[in-house]
Protein backbone atom coordinates (compact mmCIF):
# COMPACT_ATOMS: atom_id res chain seq x y z
CA UNK A 1 0.00 0.00 0.00
CA UNK A 2 1.40 3.44 -0.88
CA UNK A 3 2.55 5.57 1.99
CA UNK A 4 2.83 9.34 2.28
CA UNK A 5 6.04 11.21 3.07
CA UNK A 6 6.53 14.87 3.91
CA UNK A 7 10.09 16.17 3.55
CA UNK A 8 10.66 19.43 5.43
CA UNK A 9 13.73 21.54 4.78
CA UNK A 10 14.79 25.14 4.81
CA UNK A 11 14.30 26.90 1.48
CA UNK A 12 17.87 26.90 0.15
CA UNK A 13 17.39 30.44 -1.14
CA UNK A 14 17.12 31.48 2.53
CA UNK A 15 20.34 29.77 3.72
CA UNK A 16 23.41 31.89 4.38
CA UNK A 17 26.14 29.63 3.03
CA UNK A 18 28.78 32.02 4.40
CA UNK A 19 27.57 31.60 7.99
CA UNK A 20 29.67 29.68 10.51
CA UNK A 21 28.85 25.99 10.38
CA UNK A 22 27.32 26.18 6.91
CA UNK A 23 28.30 23.29 4.66
CA UNK A 24 30.97 23.95 2.07
CA UNK A 25 30.59 23.07 -1.57
CA UNK A 26 26.80 23.16 -1.35
CA UNK A 27 24.55 25.38 -3.43
CA UNK A 28 20.81 25.99 -3.47
CA UNK A 29 20.72 24.09 -6.76
CA UNK A 30 22.51 21.04 -5.34
CA UNK A 31 20.13 20.97 -2.36
CA UNK A 32 17.07 21.10 -4.64
CA UNK A 33 18.52 18.43 -6.93
CA UNK A 34 19.14 16.15 -3.95
CA UNK A 35 15.63 16.62 -2.58
CA UNK A 36 14.04 16.09 -5.98
CA UNK A 37 16.10 12.94 -6.54
CA UNK A 38 15.00 11.53 -3.17
CA UNK A 39 11.39 12.44 -3.95
CA UNK A 40 11.58 10.78 -7.36
CA UNK A 41 13.08 7.57 -5.93
CA UNK A 42 10.30 7.33 -3.34
CA UNK A 43 7.67 7.97 -5.99
CA UNK A 44 9.21 5.32 -8.23
CA UNK A 45 8.40 2.70 -5.57
CA UNK A 46 4.85 3.95 -5.18
CA UNK A 47 4.93 6.47 -2.33
CA UNK A 48 3.33 9.91 -2.33
CA UNK A 49 5.88 12.60 -1.48
CA UNK A 50 5.61 16.30 -0.73
CA UNK A 51 8.59 18.60 -0.27
CA UNK A 52 8.03 21.60 2.00
CA UNK A 53 10.70 24.30 1.89
CA UNK A 54 10.33 26.56 4.90
CA UNK A 55 10.81 30.29 5.10
CA UNK A 56 10.19 32.81 7.89
CA UNK A 57 6.69 31.46 8.61
CA UNK A 58 7.78 27.83 9.03
CA UNK A 59 5.29 26.98 11.76
CA UNK A 60 2.36 28.12 9.60
CA UNK A 61 3.70 26.25 6.59
CA UNK A 62 4.16 23.00 8.52
CA UNK A 63 0.80 23.38 10.25
CA UNK A 64 -0.96 23.90 6.91
CA UNK A 65 0.76 20.87 5.38
CA UNK A 66 -0.25 18.69 8.32
CA UNK A 67 -3.85 19.93 8.26
CA UNK A 68 -4.26 19.14 4.57
CA UNK A 69 -2.79 15.64 4.46
CA UNK A 70 -1.89 12.73 6.69
CA UNK A 71 1.69 11.48 6.36
CA UNK A 72 3.21 8.19 7.40
CA UNK A 73 6.69 9.69 7.78
CA UNK A 74 7.99 13.22 8.13
CA UNK A 75 11.64 13.70 7.18
CA UNK A 76 13.26 16.78 8.70
CA UNK A 77 16.30 18.07 6.88
CA UNK A 78 19.82 18.23 8.24
CA UNK A 79 20.08 21.96 7.53
CA UNK A 80 17.30 22.71 9.98
CA UNK A 81 18.85 20.45 12.61
CA UNK A 82 22.55 21.18 12.30
CA UNK A 83 22.97 24.83 11.37
CA UNK A 84 23.28 26.85 14.60
CA UNK A 85 21.19 29.71 13.23
CA UNK A 86 18.31 27.27 12.57
CA UNK A 87 18.05 25.84 16.12
CA UNK A 88 15.04 27.90 17.22
CA UNK A 89 13.20 27.26 13.94
CA UNK A 90 13.93 23.53 14.23
CA UNK A 91 12.46 23.47 17.75
CA UNK A 92 9.33 25.29 16.60
CA UNK A 93 8.87 22.86 13.69
CA UNK A 94 9.33 19.82 15.94
CA UNK A 95 6.72 21.18 18.35
CA UNK A 96 4.20 21.73 15.54
CA UNK A 97 4.80 18.18 14.27
CA UNK A 98 4.50 16.78 17.79
CA UNK A 99 1.25 18.63 18.38
CA UNK A 100 -0.45 17.98 15.03
CA UNK A 101 0.95 14.58 14.04
CA UNK A 102 1.80 12.82 17.30
CA UNK A 103 1.64 9.30 15.82
CA UNK A 104 3.59 10.05 12.63
CA UNK A 105 7.12 8.68 12.41
CA UNK A 106 9.86 11.31 12.25
CA UNK A 107 13.04 10.64 10.30
CA UNK A 108 16.21 12.65 9.83
CA UNK A 109 18.31 12.79 6.70
CA UNK A 110 22.03 13.53 6.64
CA UNK A 111 21.98 15.16 3.19
CA UNK A 112 19.17 16.24 0.87
CA UNK A 113 19.84 13.28 -1.43
CA UNK A 114 19.35 10.67 1.31
CA UNK A 115 15.89 11.84 2.39
CA UNK A 116 14.47 8.74 0.71
CA UNK A 117 16.76 6.48 2.76
CA UNK A 118 15.63 8.22 5.97
CA UNK A 119 11.95 7.80 5.06
CA UNK A 120 12.38 4.16 4.06
CA UNK A 121 13.82 3.30 7.46
CA UNK A 122 10.32 3.93 8.83
CA UNK A 123 8.22 2.97 5.83
CA UNK A 124 9.79 -0.48 5.80
CA UNK A 125 9.71 -0.92 9.59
Amino acid sequence: MPKSVLIIGEDPAMIDFAAPGAPTGVTPESILAGLEGARDRLRSVGHAVEILLTRENAEEQVSDALRHARHDVIVIGAGLRTLPQMAAKFERIINVVHEQAPTTAIAFNTRPDDSDVAALRWLNA
